[in-house]
């Protein structure tokens, strides 16, 4: 049994590695050509400190990346999605720079296999302090 399989996968390998390879770049062909991008601009809460105030402008909205099939980013609702950096443990003055935060239902975007990504990915803000 094992002889007779062996000899079944060795026999005529080249025609055989040259299809896979074929066959796998046929796939992801498929795979990439209908994934694409939708870029859309969302409001970004900001949450400021308390003892300090911007000097420089604060962003009041974001680019929402929303990358997957070309056939489902385009049926998602974008107001579905909440961006929001927090500025609120900054403590001295200077130029902060912290993360975008999304928050949306992961489990809805996964099953899609859908990614979010914003642009940019992190805020800079410069501070002072308050009066």
């Amino acid at each position: 049994m094992k002889n007779k399989l062996s000899l079944y996968l060795l026999d005529n390998w080249k025609p055989k590695l040259i299809s896979l390879f074929l066959a796998l770049c046929v796939f992801f062909f498929y795979m990439f050509s209908t994934n694409s991008t939708r870029i859309v601009s969302i409001p970004l809460d900001v949450i400021l400190p308390i003892e300090y105030e911007a000097e420089s402008l604060v962003p009041t909205s974001v680019d929402l990346q929303i990358n997957g099939n070309n056939n489902i980013i385009y049926l998602i609702d974008p107001t579905l999605v909440k961006a929001t950096v927090d500025f609120s443990s900054v403590n001295k003055e200077g130029i902060s720079n912290n993360p975008i935060e999304l928050q949306y239902d992961e489990t809805v975007f996964s099953k899609g296999n859908i990614s979010l990504s914003t642009n940019p990915a992190t805020v800079k803000v410069s501070f002072k302090e308050g009066l």
